[in-house]
């Protein structure tokens, strides 16, 4: 009995030693013998997370809430933005003026835009930089949120500087907007599209701003036809209820401002 045992504690210890001499070998396979797997590359990264686009447009005329900033000739502008999918972003924009001593307007701006559902609001600092006559430089606040009812997208917007203008004192501005995308022709829809937008705002200052006015109304309407190769045709009518003879010229008038703008 001893000897039989003996036997069997032998043999599961000569097994045991074969079935470990066969796992440290290589299986007899074509998967064992082919070329060890190809590290995989390193996912490439962008030098810079977030998203750029620009634009650039040529306007018959620069109007800033209402008000001709180039004495009603032509604008040449262009912009650049950087956003981040957190709803942080950063941009610059730039356009010919014509002041006293200042040709040309920067805006550098920052905020954090977001969005629940359908409502989606952006939170805005904008710094207002005009080279040769910084009298005129200032920075402003905003909130601006947004509805889209799908048949139309509602916007109001409400903004505040501390020296509007750089040199009337506490100012604000109130905006509210309707946008409305009008239906085409689904043959159409693959050549351009089409949307009516219209602006209500009113701008209230601490210093008289036209003649004894404190504040005024200013409006516009406007189709709005989106073209191939990222070309936005912006056809606009505008206007105030600053009379000229309060400004002592026709920038504040009801006119037609014509422009063409360029995304990429």
């Amino acid at each position: 009995m001893r000897t039989f045992t003996r036997g069997i504690m032998v043999g599961a210890a000569l097994f045991a030693m074969v079935a470990r001499a066969g796992a440290d070998e290589p299986a007899d396979t074509a998967e064992a013998a082919a070329a060890p797997a190809e590290k995989a590359e390193p996912e490439k990264k962008d030098w810079l997370p977030g998203d750029l686009s620009g634009n650039v447009g040529l306007f018959s005329d620069y109007s800033f809430r209402g008000v001709s900033q180039t004495q009603r000739n032509m604008a040449l502008q262009a912009g650049l933005d950087w956003t981040h999918e957190s709803g942080v972003h950063l941009g610059l924009w730039g356009s010919n003026v014509d002041f006293d001593e200042a040709n040309l307007e920067q805006d550098f701006y920052g905020g954090y835009a977001g969005a629940f559902g359908d409502f989606s609001y952006d939170i805005l600092g904008t710094f207002f930089f005009y080279p040769g006559d910084e009298q005129f430089n200032y920075w402003e606040f905003a909130i601006n949120t947004a509805y889209d009812f799908k048949v139309a997208k509602v916007s109001l917007g409400f903004l505040g500087s501390p020296d509007y203008f750089g040199t009337l004192g506490t100012g604000t501005y109130t905006s509210t907007g309707v946008n409305v995308p009008i239906p085409l022709p689904e043959a159409a829809t693959q050549y351009f599209d089409l949307n009516f937008d219209s602006k209500l705002g009113y701008t209230h200052t601490e210093q008289k701003i036209f003649g004894n006015t404190h504040s005024y109304l200013d409006w516009s309407a406007a189709f709005m036809v989106g073209l191939p190769f990222n070309l936005l045709l912006d056809l606009r009518y505008v206007g105030t209820d600053v009379h000229a003879n309060d400004i002592g010229s026709d920038d504040a008038d009801d006119r037609v401002v014509v422009g063409m703008k360029y995304s990429f």
